[in-house]
């Protein structure tokens, strides 16, 4: 009878302790995040499409992007946790229209405007020096958290719309887009609204031509004074906007 007892105590106890277990596991988090943006694209300086002259060997004009405002959204997940890291994906859309402009002698003319359609991947890691967990870890989380990472973009454009300088003057007689590919560095900071799952941040990127592409070839008539010439592309951005972690 008393070892029957203790069976039944036994296994009383394996139920309580089972349900105990049940009662204060935590559930997983969901690792998708929506993100919205907007901030500032600019091209490097170097990669301007000059248009040389074609009888006088120093005077040229030089064609690039001025700063342009753009947008993106962003989705993102997380694959896995490390010792307080978390590594993770992103997939974004970016869209602005920017102003190409004609340097000459520190003179500057619009050219034309254009549809700039932008899509970027990152492989990033974020972490927080001073805090061994990860911003949305259970049960324990950080407020903050640094990203860096490395991304890529593929770029197109269209409906470049000429000006009457560029048609008129230069005697431009299109500007047409071709695919356009970039290799480069990611970086941001995050913020987390107290305990709910909306996120505030900024993020940046640095970005190097690959593959010899042209993102815009300009066309010159062939009465005009200055030759055809291409147009590389190597974004520098930052953003800042608001995002939902699931």
């Amino acid at each position: 009878m008393k070892t029957q007892r203790r069976t039944l105590l036994f296994i009383w106890f394996c139920i309580l302790s089972a349900n105990v277990h049940g009662q204060v596991s935590l559930p997983e988090r969901n690792p998708f995040k929506l993100s919205f943006r907007g901030g500032v694209l600019s091209n490097n300086g170097d990669l301007s499409a000059i248009l040389k002259s074609k009888t006088e060997l120093d005077n040229q004009y030089r064609i690039d992007f001025n700063y342009t405002a753009i947008g993106e959204a962003e989705l993102a997940a997380e694959i896995f946790r490390f010792r307080g890291a978390g590594i993770g994906m992103q997939v974004s859309g970016m869209y602005g229209q920017p102003e190409l402009r004609a340097e000459h002698n520190g003179k500057f003319q619009r050219v034309g405007l254009t549809q700039l359609q932008m899509v970027r991947a990152n492989l990033t890691v974020s972490f927080n020096g001073s805090d061994p967990y990860t911003m949305f870890e259970l049960p324990y989380h950080s407020n903050k958290e640094a990203v860096l990472g490395i991304c890529g973009m593929i770029m197109r454009t269209e409906t470049t719309k000429l000006t009457p300088y560029a048609t008129d003057s230069l005697l431009i007689r299109k500007i047409s887009g071709e695919y356009s590919q970039a290799l480069g560095v990611t970086f941001g900071w995050n913020w987390r609204l107290g305990e709910s799952g909306w996120v505030i941040g900024i993020n940046g990127a640095v970005m190097f031509v690959i593959n010899k592409s042209h993102l815009l070839t300009v066309e010159s008539e062939e009465n005009s004074p200055y030759s055809s010439a291409k147009l590389d592309f190597a974004p520098r951005f930052i953003t800042g906007g608001i995002g939902y972690h699931f």
